[in-house]
């Protein structure tokens, strides 16, 4: 079963889709945190997919769009990132708190920019027992100077925005985002760790997920890394798409 979940945030409303398995509780539970300028649902629907297998595997779990993205409340001018895991600890504790849940079998799941924000708020939320990063982001400065621009800064410079294929990038995102250390954050965290990363990501490359995988490291936790050979950024093939989300279902299933 699914059915539509609006939490608050900060005085702003988000847009979630909540996943529910058939039989009786209480469930484990994980939340899906899309990334930048994405939304829910994700290419070519690749969050419904998981969301859907998971249920069949006992797991409940909850999409939801950032404030300033999808359905959600908010202007995406104003988005940050800090305010993204504000909003991934404000969903956890709406999952948590739903009668079909066991708030102590929480996980994360979060692609790309959205593993960045699932990083830090899974290290910063100790009830999270799983962390899942798809295509994740380590070092958020290097991916956004390596395509920006000298006409983006004299459009932010001028007018607070610059055009992002038809969105408006601001600066409060840029002054944001020198102050995040997802990996060094995870690297305190309790959490079990899956790193999925494709060997051909053009977008966040592949070495991002060794920083991860490196600081995360420490006896007795228990983490892997899998590097999905070919693959581009968002696993945008069946075979692609289908490891991941069999790897990422087998992992939750294990470790919350």
């Amino acid at each position: 079963m699914q059915k539509p979940l609006y939490f608050e945030n900060e005085g702003q409303f988000l847009a979630g889709t909540l996943h529910l398995p058939d039989g009786a509780g209480p469930l484990p539970g994980v939340i899906f945190c899309h990334g930048f300028s994405g939304n829910k649902i994700e290419s070519h629907f690749l969050f419904v997919a998981a969301a859907r297998r998971l249920a069949k595997r006992g797991i409940a779990s909850l999409r939801f769009d950032f404030r300033g993205s999808g359905e959600s409340e908010g202007e995406f001018v104003d988005m940050t990132v800090s305010d993204e895991i504000s909003d991934a600890r404000a969903a956890l504790n709406v999952l948590a708190r739903q009668p079909e849940i066991n708030a102590a079998r929480l996980g994360i799941v979060g692609l790309s920019l959205g593993g960045l924000v699932a990083a830090c708020a899974a290290a910063r939320e100790p009830e999270v027992r799983s962390t899942v990063l798809w295509a994740a982001v380590a070092d958020l400065a290097a991916v956004v100077n390596k395509t920006r621009t000298a006409e983006d800064d004299l459009q932010i410079s001028s007018r607070g925005w610059t055009d992002l294929r038809g969105l408006k990038l601001g600066q409060p995102f840029l002054d944001d985002m020198t102050d995040l250390r997802p990996a060094d954050e995870l690297a305190a965290s309790d959490s079990a760790l899956l790193i999925i990363h494709g060997s051909a990501d053009e977008s966040v490359p592949v070495q991002q997920a060794a920083v991860f995988f490196a600081k995360a490291q420490r006896p007795g936790r228990k983490i892997k890394k899998l590097v999905v050979e070919g693959s581009d950024h968002t696993f945008n093939s069946v075979d692609w798409s289908d490891t991941v989300i069999n790897e990422t279902a087998a992992w939750l299933g294990e470790t919350l």
